[in-house]
């Protein structure tokens, strides 16, 4: 007899720079909680991994009956309009699922995006300066409208199923924080200590990002180099790393934060009043957000 696998029931479904991956670990680490053995599958976004199927996805999770919930972290599932159906996907697969929505001020969440697609040579390729990036590029902002994010899923497993908290409570609080998502799940209190309290995937030490038009590393990661770059010899390797990449400064783009503000504060504005009036709360933690905070620069 070919035994059935449980499908997961808990999701984290985003927000992109907000915490997700230390939110993911903390979670991981409750006893009746066994999140996916590898974060962000994606699975619920066409464009992604649903050509890998449904065993693959199942595959993913622990089957022993002493855990509660199996869930999984994917900041791709609240990317509208970038990937879209995502919602829709889920609610099919399991309409009783349990989702939470981890937030952080907007402007820092823009910043961390800016600098994760600075440093991505692969799909962030970013080589603006902030503003005409923002002016340039729609999702920093739309990533960012987390009411319009969240209405697709509230829309269709009701408000109840969402559960929401914010990056900065949660970094200043973690143990209060968790224990209010625990009895929101129904689960008995778990203390975390020690190495499970830092947070994951903080910045790292230096930024390193595009050097000129980005054509050697467009080259770099072609097919047609996979196929000569064995016969290449490494001091010419080394000499078009040198070229291909530069180092970049956070404090230039935290510098244009105020004429970031000054030209999109209106919009963040009006961003957060539909979200205080979708989820009936406010948002005192964001209200002049500390700089120390982005030293937790996650990555998701």
């Amino acid at each position: 007899m070919i035994a059935v696998r449980r499908r997961p029931n808990l999701f984290i479904i985003g927000a992109m720079k907000s915490g997700t991956t230390t939110l993911h670990e903390y979670l991981d680490s409750h006893p009746q909680i066994a999140m996916s053995r590898i974060k962000e599958p994606g699975y619920f976004v066409e464009e992604l991994n649903q050509r890998q199927g449904e065993d693959w996805y199942l595959s993913l999770f622990e089957q022993d009956d002493c855990f509660r919930y199996r869930g999984e972290s994917s900041t791709h599932y609240t990317k509208l309009p970038v990937y879209r159906g995502a919602a829709d996907r889920l609610f099919q697969f399991n309409p009783d699922a349990r989702l939470i929505y981890i937030m952080r001020d907007p402007t820092e969440r823009l910043l961390s995006h800016y600098l994760h697609n600075v440093r991505d040579p692969v799909y962030g390729r970013e080589r603006r300066a902030l503003l005409k990036a923002v002016r340039k590029r729609p999702d920093y902002l739309a990533f960012g409208d987390y009411a319009m994010q969240l209405e697709p899923y509230i829309n269709l497993f009701g408000r109840d199923a969402l559960y929401t908290l914010t990056f900065e409570a949660l970094i200043n609080d973690p143990q209060r924080e968790l224990e209010r998502l625990y009895d929101w799940l129904g689960l008995p209190s778990h203390p975390i200590g020690g190495e499970s309290l830092q947070a994951h995937n903080q910045k790292p030490s230096e930024i390193i990002g595009l050097a000129g038009a980005g054509l050697l590393n467009s080259i770099e990661y072609s097919s047609a180099w996979h196929r000569i770059s064995p016969y290449v010899f490494p001091w010419v390797k080394k000499w078009a790393r040198g070229r291909a990449y530069r180092r970049v400064d956070e404090r230039g783009p935290r510098q244009d934060i105020p004429r970031l503000k000054e030209a999109i504060g209106d919009l963040q504005r009006r961003q957060i009043d539909n979200l205080s009036r979708l989820l009936g709360r406010d948002f005192p933690e964001w209200r002049g957000t500390s700089n120390n905070l982005s030293e937790f620069d996650t990555a998701s």
